[in-house]
């Protein structure tokens, strides 16, 4: 995305679910009521969990950031390739941006903050936000895993700003380094990183890399966990889907019942699915039939909205019957996003103070995710990019007349040895 003097092109992240379009059928098996993590003691007492704990301001900034999350969700449904499945990751995107917004200032920083919801927080206050989140979510529960890894590449010919870089590295504990980006092994190097904090999950974000490459600001999210009631392998069954074209296909279907939390409008069904200790809850929108996702989408705002409606009479014997899926999925679009959250967005050169000695000239966003769902439970994890370029600069034009005395050689290309050296002067 070109960015020019003053109107630097307009130019991020999205949710906490991804609306699964279910179809039903029916059993009696036994093992429908699924599977404990271990037989010999009770998911609920086995580990404890500590609910992440915000203070008031931190709560003010999460509601924002909800509603920010499902407003870019709902532009990345919108403009999905058709037929194909997707997801993103609200928080490495709003961590990514919560570090980018320190190397922003003047209307630039306004903006994107207006975009996030986040207007009238000072970068503090957001910093602890992500800063007290994240180490809340990682310490949440030891029956789930959890993990999250910020670090910025950046230009080694160039100087970054230390003031960015002490506080990425104080807040979010970035890891940062000045590369070669002209170099093609700089790309493997970051590739790697990706991996090793994704468990492999994530295992190319960088194509490539050039000398015109300013930086990379990046964040990684890995998380895995069992199903507090597991689905038993001996009922997952082929049964029909009915894709959004209007095709049927056979596909593996989990299937077990269990007390939960349950809601049900004129427009669809949903559930909350515990993984082991509650601690982390995967929530499940159903359109009904004839309803379409886009419908039932535009309604949602936040989670606090389905919160309000989990009462304990809202607890049912739900019979689930869910697809066992993996999905990846690249969104590199993000920024656009924003501006059509936002379009008064716009990145100005004066305002990015990421790089001391060069103009941020092209700016781009983008997120790989991974997600597995299968009958132990669910595997996750995204890797989101905010990267900057510089300006080609063409070659400035000279002129070289050989019009007086000259010296000249001939040498090896490689080695520049000389097999030649000769002056010209008569």
């Amino acid at each position: 995305m070109l960015i020019n003097d003053r109107m630097k092109t307009k130019t991020i992240a999205t949710s906490l679910l991804a609306a699964l379009c279910l179809s039903a059928c029916s059993s009696n098996d036994d093992w429908l009521t699924g599977v404990k993590p271990n037989n010999e003691e009770t998911a609920e007492t086995r580990h404890s969990y500590t609910p992440v704990q915000l203070s008031e301001t931190q709560q003010a900034i999460n509601a924002k950031l909800q509603e920010f999350s499902w407003k870019l969700f709902k532009e990345v449904y919108a403009n999905r390739q058709e037929g194909s499945n997707l997801m993103i990751s609200p928080i490495s995107l709003g961590v990514d941006l919560g570090m980018f917004i320190n190397g922003l200032e003047g209307e630039t920083l306004q903006e994107v903050l207006k975009t996030m919801g986040l207007e009238g927080f000072t970068k503090a206050q957001i910093n602890d936000y992500f800063k007290t989140m994240m180490t809340g979510i990682e310490n949440a529960d030891e029956a789930a895993t959890f993990k999250s890894a910020n670090s910025f590449w950046y230009n080694k010919s160039k100087t970054a700003s230390k003031d960015f870089l002490s506080v990425i590295q104080s807040n979010y504990d970035a890891k940062t380094e000045a590369v070669d980006f002209s170099d093609s092994k700089t790309k493997d190097l970051i590739n790697t990183w990706c991996a090793e904090k994704t468990e492999n999950r994530i295992k190319e974000m960088v194509k490539e890399t050039s000398e015109q490459d300013l930086f990379h600001l990046m964040n990684a999210v890995y998380f895995k966990a069992q199903w507090q009631i597991q689905f038993s392998k001996e009922v997952t069954t082929k049964q029909p889907f009915h894709y959004a074209d209007g095709t049927v296909s056979e596909i593996d279907m989990m299937h077990n019942r269990n007390n939960a939390l349950y809601a049900e409008t004129d427009d669809y069904q949903m559930t909350f699915k515990g993984f082991v200790d509650d601690a982390f809850q995967f929530v499940i929108i159903l359109p009904k039939e004839g309803v379409g996702v886009s419908k039932v989408m535009s309604t949602v705002s936040n989670i606090e909205q389905y919160k309000a409606m989990m009462t304990p009479e809202g607890v049912a014997e739900v019979d689930l019957y869910m697809p066992r899926f993996t999905t990846e999925y690249l969104e590199e679009k993000l920024f656009p996003y924003m501006i059509n959250i936002n379009p008064s967005l716009k990145f100005f050169v004066e305002d990015m103070t990421f790089i001391e000695d060069a103009a941020v000239e092209l700016l781009s966003a983008k997120q790989k995710t991974y997600i597995k769902v299968d009958e132990n439970g669910a595997e996750a994890a995204a890797v989101t990019a905010i990267s900057g370029e510089g300006a080609y600069l063409p070659p400035k034009k000279v002129e070289m007349r050989l019009d007086r005395p000259f010296f000249y050689a001939i040498v090896e290309r490689n080695t520049m040895c000389p097999l030649f050296i000769g002056y010209y002067g008569k």
